[in-house]
C-alpha cells in the first residue's frame, strides 16, 4: 500500500509540474509535508437540499468543447477499463486507488484524453475516509451524500467544466435517491465560494456554519459555529 501511495504522489507531482509549473509544485509539496505534522484550517460548511429540485436541460449546461466525454467511475476495475480506452485519471489524483477501494465515486470530464475536471462523492461513511479525514458529520442513513475533491485542469478553466460536473453529480444523486448533499470549502478559497454563488439555476444556499480544524500529529479538534441568519450571502460573496 505504501509503495502504491508513493507512486501516486510521484505521478501527481509530475502532473502538477507539467501543467502548473515548479512554483505550484513546490507550494503543494511544502503544504503536504507540513500537514502531516500540523494543520490549522477554517472551513465554511454547506448543505444543499435536493428533494424536488428541477435541474435545467443538460444542453444548456454542457460546455461547447469538442471531444468532451463524461464518465462515472466507482471501482478500480472500471478505472482500468477506462484507462484501456485511453482515459486515465488516477495518476493525476492523490490516492485515487484508495478512494475507489473505500467506495468513493469519481465523476470525470475528459477532453480528448485530458482529464479536464473531477469531483468525488461519498455515499457511505467508509467512503469518506478515502476523501479526507475531516470529522465532518454526514447522516448517510437519511440519504445524505458528501462531496469533496473537486479539481479543474488549469488548461480548461473558465470553460464551464465545474458547472457541468456539478450538474452531472446532482443528476446522479437524484437518480440514487439522495435528498441532501454536504460539503466544505476552505474559508480562504474565495474562488470556490464565488463559483458556488454563480451557479444560477443550480442550487446554492450559502454556508450555514464555520468550522475550525486543528491537527497535531494524531490529535484532532473540530469545532463548528453556526453562522448568524442572513450572513450567508455575505460569506459566499466575500471577495467577489
Amino acid at each position: 500500500m505504501q509503495v502504491t501511495r508513493l507512486k501516486s504522489l510521484f505521478s501527481q507531482g509530475k502532473h502538477v509540474y507539467q501543467n502548473e509549473g515548479s512554483v505550484s509544485l513546490l507550494k503543494r509539496g511544502l503544504a503536504f509535508a507540513s500537514s502531516l505534522i500540523f494543520k490549522y484550517q477554517t472551513y465554511y460548511l454547506y448543505m444543499e437540499p435536493l428533494e424536488g429540485l428541477r435541474l435545467p436541460n443538460e444542453v444548456d449546461i454542457r460546455p461547447r468543447v469538442e471531444g468532451l466525454t463524461f464518465r462515472i467511475v466507482t471501482t478500480n476495475r472500471e478505472a482500468d477499463e477506462l484507462e484501456a480506452d485511453g482515459l486515465e485519471f488516477r495518476s493525476q489524483v492523490v490516492n485515487a486507488r484508495e478512494k475507489l477501494d473505500k467506495g468513493a465515486t469519481a465523476f470525470c470530464i475528459f477532453v480528448g484524453r485530458d482529464l479536464a475536471n473531477i469531483g468525488w462523492f461519498a455515499l457511505t461513511q467508509q467512503a469518506t475516509y478515502g476523501l479526507d479525514h475531516l470529522p465532518f458529520k454526514v447522516d448517510f442513513s437519511k440519504n445524505e451524500a458528501y462531496m469533496a475533491g473537486l479539481w479543474t485542469n488549469p488548461k480548461y478553466r473558465r470553460m464551464g467544466m465545474h458547472m457541468y460536473g456539478y450538474f452531472k453529480r446532482l443528476e446522479f444523486l437524484q437518480a440514487n435517491g439522495i435528498l441532501t448533499e454536504r460539503y466544505v470549502i476552505v474559508k480562504g478559497n474565495v474562488a470556490a465560494q464565488k463559483v458556488g454563488a454563480l451557479r444560477g439555476t443550480l442550487p446554492f444556499q450559502g454556508p450555514y456554519a464555520e468550522a475550525r480544524y486543528i491537527k497535531i500529529l494524531w490529535w484532532k479538534s473540530w469545532r463548528e459555529n453556526p453562522l448568524p441568519p442572513g450572513s450567508d450571502s455575505e460569506q459566499c460573496n466575500a471577495g467577489a
